[in-house]
């Protein structure tokens, strides 16, 4: 992703392109290579060849646009009003992420009890987690009210997976009992894009919205490194700061 926050084609998708387009050249360089030297002595090779360019060229017309398309529509601010999409789409940008996820927990109830893409999301961040051992990054700050009995075995759970997970740490900001967890769930996908989710009211009905931007994310990156000295190591959880 660029700086003004377009969405870059997946691996999978540049290979395809080249492959496509190496292809293409080739096609065409044996077809003018024939017409200069007729070394195709056998003509029922040409109608084939004639066809399999056409076909590689129209599938590489229609890679182009989606590249172009990708590019675009990848406009810095999305908005999602549901915990459906916003954590659909969350799972997409890390199930593509390189290296880091920087994440915040501030829900008053666990994951299994929210939706079934909140409940995806988790476990594919985990998921995500268990790769690449010691070259990926996933940390999580949950925000806990002074009495959160209904998430705390999750995150007891949670803790339990830090200590096994190379790549995965977790600490605990426990508030005081006069005092609230502030209600944004925040992710910082490879130091490019932001999202930010709000519970917003008793019944946890959910608003969300995304931001592609370097320097956004480079400033949310910032409070979440704030939130992680704050946050007090578990004795699951290796000690060493980010």
């Amino acid at each position: 992703m660029s700086d003004h926050g377009e969405r870059r084609p997946s691996r999978v998708e540049e290979i395809e392109s080249k492959v496509l387009t190496f292809g293409l050249l080739v096609a065409i360089a044996v077809s003018i290579a024939d017409n200069i030297w007729k070394f195709l002595d056998n003509q029922t090779w040409i109608f084939p060849l004639i066809l399999l360019t056409l076909l590689i060229l129209i599938r590489w017309l229609d890679t182009t646009r989606k590249r172009v398309e990708l590019i675009a529509v990848g406009a810095p601010l999305r908005t999602y009003d549901s915990h459906s999409e916003y954590y659909g789409e969350l799972l997409r940008a890390v199930s593509g992420c390189e290296k880091s996820v920087y994440a915040v927990f501030s829900h008053f109830t666990p994951p299994h009890q929210q939706t079934e893409e909140s409940r995806r999301y988790y476990t594919g961040t985990l998921k995500w987690a268990r790769k690449s051992p010691g070259r990926r990054a996933l940390h999580r700050v949950i925000r806990l009210p002074f009495d959160s009995p209904d998430v705390q075995q999750w995150v007891d759970e949670q803790i339990g997976l830090a200590s096994r997970i190379e790549n995965y740490r977790v600490r605990v900001l426990r508030y005081p009992p006069e005092k609230k967890p502030e209600g944004e769930n925040i992710a910082i996908i490879d130091s490019t894009i932001v999202f930010l989710g709000f519970a917003i009211n008793e019944r946890e009905e959910f608003k969300g919205f995304s931001i592609r931007d370097r320097r956004v994310a480079s400033a949310f990156e910032q409070y979440f490194h704030e939130l992680w000295k704050m946050a007090a190591p578990t004795p699951s959880v290796r000690q060493d700061d980010l």
